[in-house]
C-alpha cells in the first residue's frame, strides 16, 4: 500500500499541475490537500471502527472496504462491456466534392457515411 501511495501520489499532482493553466501552485497544493483529507479520514473511520464491536477487526475491514471500493465502478464497466462497435464517419479529404462511398481523392480508402451499407 506505501508503495502505490508513495508512487501515485507524485504522478496525479504533476498530471494535475499540467492541465492547471494559470494556477498550478493552486493545484498543487488542492491536490495534496486531497490527500491529507483522506489520511484522516481514513483513520477517523478506522479509529471509530477499533472503537466499535468488531473491535481489533476493524481497521483492517476499513482498510480492505477502502481499497475495494475505487474497483467497483471498474468492475461495472468490465462487466457491461461495450454494446456498440466503433465506424468511421468520416475521413479528411483534400476536395470536398466526395460522394459517400467514393473513393477520396489523395487518400487511402474511401469517404464513409452513416452506417456500413447507406
Amino acid at each position: 500500500m506505501a508503495l502505490t501511495g508513495f508512487t501515485v501520489n507524485p504522478v496525479v499532482t504533476s498530471l494535475a499541475v499540467r492541465f492547471a493553466g494559470d494556477a498550478p501552485s493552486l493545484t498543487s497544493a488542492l491536490s495534496t490537500f486531497a490527500y491529507n483529507v483522506g489520511i484522516a479520514a481514513g483513520s477517523a473511520i478506522a479509529g471509530m471502527a477499533l472503537d466499535s464491536s468488531v473491535g481489533p477487526t476493524g481497521p483492517p475491514l476499513v482498510g480492505t472496504v477502502i481499497a475495494v471500493l475505487p474497483l467497483l465502478p471498474l468492475i461495472a464497466l468490465a462487466v457491461s462491456g461495450t454494446s456498440h462497435k466503433a465506424r468511421i464517419v468520416a475521413q479528411r479529404t483534400t476536395s470536398n466534392h466526395a460522394r459517400c462511398g467514393e473513393p477520396a481523392p489523395s487518400s487511402q480508402g474511401f469517404l464513409m457515411c452513416g452506417e456500413p451499407g447507406t
